[in-house]
Protein backbone atom coordinates (compact mmCIF):
# COMPACT_ATOMS: atom_id res chain seq x y z
CA UNK A 1 0.00 0.00 0.00
CA UNK A 2 1.61 3.02 -1.19
CA UNK A 3 1.44 6.66 0.40
CA UNK A 4 -0.67 9.42 -1.27
CA UNK A 5 2.15 12.06 -1.48
CA UNK A 6 0.09 15.23 0.70
CA UNK A 7 -1.37 18.32 -1.13
CA UNK A 8 -0.34 21.30 -0.87
CA UNK A 9 -1.70 24.33 0.91
CA UNK A 10 -2.56 27.47 -0.64
CA UNK A 11 0.58 28.95 0.45
CA UNK A 12 2.47 26.53 -1.40
CA UNK A 13 3.43 24.66 2.17
CA UNK A 14 1.92 21.04 2.85
CA UNK A 15 -1.64 20.86 4.22
CA UNK A 16 -1.73 20.89 8.15
CA UNK A 17 -4.55 18.09 8.27
CA UNK A 18 -3.01 15.17 5.14
CA UNK A 19 -5.56 13.03 3.51
CA UNK A 20 -5.54 9.77 3.36
CA UNK A 21 -6.77 7.13 0.51
CA UNK A 22 -9.40 5.11 -0.07
CA UNK A 23 -7.54 2.37 0.79
CA UNK A 24 -6.23 3.62 3.93
CA UNK A 25 -9.95 4.67 5.23
CA UNK A 26 -10.98 0.95 3.86
CA UNK A 27 -8.10 -0.92 5.70
CA UNK A 28 -8.92 0.99 9.28
CA UNK A 29 -12.61 0.28 8.89
CA UNK A 30 -11.85 -3.36 8.11
CA UNK A 31 -9.39 -3.88 11.16
CA UNK A 32 -11.84 -1.82 13.60
CA UNK A 33 -14.63 -4.29 12.49
CA UNK A 34 -12.46 -7.61 13.24
CA UNK A 35 -11.10 -6.37 16.63
CA UNK A 36 -14.45 -5.30 17.90
CA UNK A 37 -13.94 -1.71 18.38
CA UNK A 38 -10.62 -2.95 20.78
CA UNK A 39 -8.67 -0.34 18.80
CA UNK A 40 -10.40 2.20 19.53
CA UNK A 41 -8.82 5.06 21.75
CA UNK A 42 -10.29 4.78 24.81
CA UNK A 43 -11.40 8.12 26.91
CA UNK A 44 -9.84 7.85 30.78
CA UNK A 45 -11.38 7.77 33.69
CA UNK A 46 -12.27 10.83 35.95
CA UNK A 47 -10.69 8.78 38.85
CA UNK A 48 -7.73 7.78 36.38
CA UNK A 49 -7.33 12.19 35.23
CA UNK A 50 -7.75 12.96 38.87
CA UNK A 51 -4.61 10.93 40.03
CA UNK A 52 -2.79 12.09 36.77
CA UNK A 53 -3.83 15.50 37.88
CA UNK A 54 -2.43 14.84 41.64
CA UNK A 55 0.50 13.68 40.34
CA UNK A 56 1.46 16.28 37.94
CA UNK A 57 0.58 18.93 40.58
CA UNK A 58 3.41 17.72 42.91
CA UNK A 59 6.45 16.92 40.49
CA UNK A 60 5.88 20.48 39.55
CA UNK A 61 5.95 21.25 43.35
CA UNK A 62 8.84 19.36 43.79
CA UNK A 63 10.55 20.91 40.89
CA UNK A 64 9.66 24.21 41.63
CA UNK A 65 10.91 23.70 45.60
CA UNK A 66 14.51 25.00 45.73
CA UNK A 67 16.68 22.32 46.99
CA UNK A 68 18.78 22.53 50.74
CA UNK A 69 22.60 22.75 49.42
CA UNK A 70 24.98 20.95 51.31
CA UNK A 71 27.60 23.10 53.67
CA UNK A 72 31.33 23.42 51.86
CA UNK A 73 33.59 21.24 54.51
CA UNK A 74 36.47 23.40 55.74
CA UNK A 75 39.63 22.19 55.04
CA UNK A 76 41.06 20.30 57.86
CA UNK A 77 44.10 22.55 58.49
CA UNK A 78 41.79 25.48 58.98
CA UNK A 79 39.34 23.28 61.33
CA UNK A 80 41.92 22.31 63.91
CA UNK A 81 43.27 26.24 63.83
CA UNK A 82 39.80 26.55 65.01
CA UNK A 83 39.86 24.22 67.53
CA UNK A 84 43.32 25.20 69.28
CA UNK A 85 41.68 28.60 71.61
CA UNK A 86 39.23 25.85 72.67
CA UNK A 87 41.85 22.89 73.42
CA UNK A 88 44.14 25.05 75.50
CA UNK A 89 40.82 26.52 77.54
CA UNK A 90 39.80 23.26 78.13
CA UNK A 91 43.39 21.79 79.15
CA UNK A 92 43.81 25.17 81.80
CA UNK A 93 40.00 24.00 83.16
CA UNK A 94 41.49 20.34 83.68
CA UNK A 95 45.06 21.33 85.12
CA UNK A 96 43.15 23.91 87.56
CA UNK A 97 41.00 20.48 88.40
CA UNK A 98 43.47 18.42 88.96
CA UNK A 99 45.27 20.60 91.26
CA UNK A 100 42.46 21.12 93.48
CA UNK A 101 41.55 17.20 93.65
CA UNK A 102 38.53 17.58 91.81
CA UNK A 103 39.21 14.87 89.16
CA UNK A 104 40.02 11.14 90.10
CA UNK A 105 40.52 8.49 87.24
CA UNK A 106 40.54 5.02 88.44
CA UNK A 107 39.92 5.19 91.98
CA UNK A 108 40.06 7.53 95.22
CA UNK A 109 42.10 10.17 95.46
CA UNK A 110 45.82 10.43 95.79
CA UNK A 111 45.38 13.63 98.61
CA UNK A 112 42.79 16.05 99.79
CA UNK A 113 42.13 19.43 99.04
CA UNK A 114 43.80 22.55 100.23
CA UNK A 115 41.39 23.25 102.99
CA UNK A 116 40.00 21.94 106.64
CA UNK A 117 37.46 18.79 105.63
CA UNK A 118 36.58 16.00 107.80
CA UNK A 119 37.42 12.61 107.71
CA UNK A 120 34.18 9.81 107.02
CA UNK A 121 36.34 7.70 109.89
CA UNK A 122 36.49 11.27 112.12
CA UNK A 123 38.86 14.01 112.41
CA UNK A 124 39.52 17.39 110.32
CA UNK A 125 42.16 17.22 107.80
CA UNK A 126 44.46 20.12 108.21
CA UNK A 127 44.40 20.83 104.18
CA UNK A 128 44.15 25.08 105.16
CA UNK A 129 47.83 25.00 107.12
CA UNK A 130 49.07 23.49 103.38
CA UNK A 131 52.78 24.51 103.50
CA UNK A 132 52.68 26.51 106.72
CA UNK A 133 56.31 25.93 108.76
CA UNK A 134 56.13 24.21 112.49
CA UNK A 135 52.60 24.00 112.00
CA UNK A 136 51.01 21.81 115.14
CA UNK A 137 47.62 21.45 116.09
CA UNK A 138 48.45 21.21 119.62
CA UNK A 139 50.99 24.27 120.26
CA UNK A 140 54.32 22.60 121.23
CA UNK A 141 57.48 23.49 122.58
CA UNK A 142 60.60 24.05 119.81
CA UNK A 143 61.73 20.68 121.22
CA UNK A 144 58.79 18.78 119.97
CA UNK A 145 60.14 19.18 116.09
CA UNK A 146 63.82 18.26 116.87
CA UNK A 147 65.71 15.03 117.37
CA UNK A 148 65.37 13.63 121.10
CA UNK A 149 68.14 12.54 123.09
CA UNK A 150 69.21 8.99 123.62
CA UNK A 151 67.49 7.67 126.30
CA UNK A 152 69.80 6.81 129.52
CA UNK A 153 67.90 4.45 131.40
CA UNK A 154 63.91 4.58 132.94
CA UNK A 155 61.62 7.89 132.11
CA UNK A 156 61.07 10.47 134.53
CA UNK A 157 57.72 10.83 133.25
CA UNK A 158 55.11 9.92 131.41
CA UNK A 159 56.62 9.43 126.98
CA UNK A 160 54.92 8.63 124.12
CA UNK A 161 57.04 6.40 121.74
CA UNK A 162 56.46 5.22 118.00
CA UNK A 163 56.11 1.44 117.75
CA UNK A 164 55.80 1.31 114.35
CA UNK A 165 54.55 3.12 111.17
CA UNK A 166 53.58 3.11 107.20
CA UNK A 167 51.59 3.22 104.29
CA UNK A 168 49.68 0.92 102.56
CA UNK A 169 46.66 0.90 99.87
CA UNK A 170 44.21 -2.46 99.89
CA UNK A 171 42.77 -2.44 96.38
CA UNK A 172 42.37 0.17 93.78
CA UNK A 173 38.88 1.21 94.88
CA UNK A 174 39.98 2.05 98.33
CA UNK A 175 42.13 4.88 99.68
CA UNK A 176 45.33 4.52 100.90
CA UNK A 177 45.68 5.66 104.82
CA UNK A 178 49.12 5.56 107.46
CA UNK A 179 48.82 3.06 110.04
CA UNK A 180 50.81 4.44 112.90
CA UNK A 181 51.29 2.62 115.96
CA UNK A 182 52.00 4.48 119.20
CA UNK A 183 53.37 3.24 122.62
CA UNK A 184 52.69 4.95 126.09
CA UNK A 185 55.13 4.72 128.96
CA UNK A 186 53.91 6.09 132.65
CA UNK A 187 56.86 7.00 133.97
CA UNK A 188 58.94 5.37 136.75
CA UNK A 189 56.56 5.04 139.36
CA UNK A 190 52.67 5.39 139.31
CA UNK A 191 50.18 4.43 136.41
CA UNK A 192 48.50 6.59 133.60
CA UNK A 193 45.07 6.53 133.19
CA UNK A 194 44.10 8.06 130.14
CA UNK A 195 40.38 8.84 128.95
CA UNK A 196 40.13 6.25 125.63
CA UNK A 197 39.51 8.89 122.96
CA UNK A 198 42.67 10.74 124.94
CA UNK A 199 40.78 13.66 126.70
CA UNK A 200 37.85 13.47 123.89
CA UNK A 201 40.05 15.44 121.22
CA UNK A 202 41.87 11.85 119.99
CA UNK A 203 44.97 12.36 117.95
CA UNK A 204 47.17 15.09 116.07
CA UNK A 205 49.51 13.82 113.09
CA UNK A 206 51.15 16.38 111.38
CA UNK A 207 53.63 15.90 108.17
CA UNK A 208 56.33 18.43 107.43
CA UNK A 209 58.62 18.35 104.74
CA UNK A 210 61.05 21.78 103.99
CA UNK A 211 58.30 23.39 102.09
CA UNK A 212 56.66 23.15 105.23
CA UNK A 213 53.03 21.23 105.73
CA UNK A 214 52.51 18.24 103.78
CA UNK A 215 49.64 16.75 105.38
CA UNK A 216 48.14 16.06 109.14
CA UNK A 217 44.82 15.97 110.55
CA UNK A 218 43.65 16.34 114.08
CA UNK A 219 40.43 15.04 116.39
CA UNK A 220 41.73 11.33 114.92
CA UNK A 221 40.17 8.63 117.04
CA UNK A 222 42.66 6.24 118.73
CA UNK A 223 41.91 2.43 118.31
CA UNK A 224 43.66 0.52 121.49
CA UNK A 225 45.02 -3.07 121.14
CA UNK A 226 42.63 -5.84 122.51
CA UNK A 227 44.63 -6.24 125.69
CA UNK A 228 43.50 -2.63 126.83
CA UNK A 229 40.08 -2.75 128.84
CA UNK A 230 38.37 0.42 129.31
CA UNK A 231 36.80 0.57 133.00
CA UNK A 232 33.54 2.57 134.02
CA UNK A 233 34.93 5.73 133.50
CA UNK A 234 35.58 4.81 130.23
CA UNK A 235 39.48 5.39 130.59
CA UNK A 236 42.49 2.72 129.69
CA UNK A 237 45.17 2.40 132.46
CA UNK A 238 48.62 2.07 131.78
CA UNK A 239 50.96 0.34 133.95
CA UNK A 240 55.06 0.42 135.04
CA UNK A 241 55.46 -2.77 132.96
CA UNK A 242 54.24 -1.20 129.68
CA UNK A 243 50.67 -0.94 128.65
CA UNK A 244 48.48 -1.27 126.16
CA UNK A 245 49.47 0.33 122.54
CA UNK A 246 46.69 2.77 120.53
CA UNK A 247 46.72 2.78 117.02
CA UNK A 248 46.20 6.24 114.43
CA UNK A 249 44.70 6.02 111.06
CA UNK A 250 45.69 8.29 109.11
CA UNK A 251 43.76 8.59 105.28
CA UNK A 252 45.46 9.69 102.15
CA UNK A 253 42.73 12.41 101.75
CA UNK A 254 44.83 14.25 104.61
CA UNK A 255 47.92 15.08 102.59
CA UNK A 256 47.87 18.12 100.78
CA UNK A 257 47.38 18.42 97.08
CA UNK A 258 49.90 16.86 95.15
CA UNK A 259 51.15 14.44 97.57
CA UNK A 260 51.31 10.97 97.12
CA UNK A 261 50.90 8.06 99.69
CA UNK A 262 53.58 6.23 98.68
CA UNK A 263 56.31 9.04 97.82
CA UNK A 264 55.23 10.39 101.53
CA UNK A 265 56.21 7.05 103.22
CA UNK A 266 59.56 7.25 101.52
CA UNK A 267 60.67 10.50 102.57
CA UNK A 268 59.59 9.70 106.18
CA UNK A 269 62.37 6.81 106.40
CA UNK A 270 65.75 7.38 107.22
CA UNK A 271 68.42 7.37 104.85
CA UNK A 272 70.50 4.48 104.89
CA UNK A 273 73.41 3.16 103.51
CA UNK A 274 74.30 -0.94 101.61
CA UNK A 275 74.54 -2.24 105.35
CA UNK A 276 71.42 -0.59 106.15
CA UNK A 277 73.03 1.86 108.54
CA UNK A 278 71.09 4.77 109.11
CA UNK A 279 73.03 7.78 107.50
CA UNK A 280 71.05 10.97 108.36
CA UNK A 281 67.39 12.14 109.39
CA UNK A 282 64.38 11.38 107.56
CA UNK A 283 63.28 14.34 104.36
CA UNK A 284 59.82 14.64 106.16
CA UNK A 285 59.19 14.78 110.10
CA UNK A 286 56.24 12.61 111.22
CA UNK A 287 54.96 14.48 114.60
CA UNK A 288 52.24 12.51 116.27
CA UNK A 289 50.85 14.52 119.87
CA UNK A 290 48.09 13.37 121.98
CA UNK A 291 46.53 15.97 125.14
CA UNK A 292 44.97 14.46 128.01
CA UNK A 293 44.03 15.88 131.84
CA UNK A 294 45.80 12.16 133.32
CA UNK A 295 49.27 13.21 131.50
CA UNK A 296 49.46 16.64 133.40
CA UNK A 297 48.13 14.70 136.86
CA UNK A 298 50.85 12.05 136.43
CA UNK A 299 53.67 14.82 135.99
CA UNK A 300 52.32 16.60 138.84
CA UNK A 301 52.67 13.78 141.16
CA UNK A 302 56.13 12.50 140.38
CA UNK A 303 57.06 15.94 140.95
CA UNK A 304 58.10 16.99 137.79
CA UNK A 305 57.98 20.85 136.43
CA UNK A 306 54.63 21.98 134.80
CA UNK A 307 54.46 20.52 131.13
CA UNK A 308 50.68 20.85 130.27
CA UNK A 309 48.71 17.99 129.63
CA UNK A 310 50.66 17.16 126.02
CA UNK A 311 52.64 13.90 124.87
CA UNK A 312 54.09 14.27 121.39
CA UNK A 313 56.39 11.70 119.46
CA UNK A 314 58.30 12.24 116.24
CA UNK A 315 60.41 9.78 113.34
CA UNK A 316 63.83 12.35 113.87
CA UNK A 317 66.21 9.47 114.54
CA UNK A 318 68.07 10.36 118.52
CA UNK A 319 71.02 12.82 118.45
CA UNK A 320 74.00 11.39 120.64
CA UNK A 321 76.22 8.11 120.15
Amino acid sequence: MSAVPPPEGPDGGADEQPSISDEQWAAFLREAAEGDGAAAPKEPSARARMVERRLRDRFEAEQAEPKARKPKRRPFGERARAAIPWTAAAAVVLVGAYQQNLLSWGGPPASGPAKAVALPEGGVTDGDQCGVKGYHHFPLPAAASSPAPKSTGVPTGPQLALGSYGYARLSPRTPGRFTIELLFAPGPKGSLKVARTLGGEGAAVEIEGPHGLVGGAHGLPVTWTPAARADAEDKTRIELNGGPGAEVSLPVQALCPGYDGNAVMKNLQAPIDSSNTITGQPAYTLTVSVRDPAIGELRTSVGLPAGGNLLSVNNLEPDGP
